[in-house]
């Protein structure tokens, strides 16, 4: 009898396989009568034959990673006129009139929806990351 390092159940020395769940019988541990080779190899169930674990988040993640900064880009674009001539009066509180025009509230107003749109891409990054995670622990 040798016991499995994955399942951590007993398994007969004729099998090289263990039948719960498919982990191969580590080298060495065979007896002298019993060779790799010589053993029927056991049949063990089709749910640990392929592991899609992960593929889920991986294409949640692209899909967030797209859409997020899409819709922050999106309102940026809707939204201009107002955001910049607020920008307007914080850089030039002394002046009443309000000018949209200005090269440094729009710089300042563009530089803002870059920086907003690349954190956009964070959640679905870290998505992405769980993804591939689980992908690594579902093939262990």
């Amino acid at each position: 009898m040798w016991t499995c390092v994955k399942c951590r159940q007993s398994v007969d020395d004729q099998y090289a396989v263990c039948p719960h769940c498919g982990a191969a019988r580590s080298a060495g541990r065979f007896s002298r009568g019993v060779q790799p080779g010589q053993t029927p190899k056991a049949d063990y169930s089709p749910e640990y034959a392929r592991v899609r674990a992960g593929r889920g988040f991986l294409i949640l993640g692209a899909l967030l990673m797209l859409l997020i900064p899409a819709a922050v880009i999106l309102i940026a674009v809707i939204g201009r006129k107002q955001w910049i001539s607020d920008i307007y009066r914080f850089l030039y509180p002394s002046e009443l009139g309000v000018e949209t025009n200005s090269f440094k509230a729009n710089l300042l107003y563009w530089l803002i929806a870059a920086v907003a749109s690349l954190a956009g891409t964070l959640p679905g990054a870290w998505t992405i990351g769980i993804g591939k995670i689980l992908r690594k622990l579902g093939r262990m």
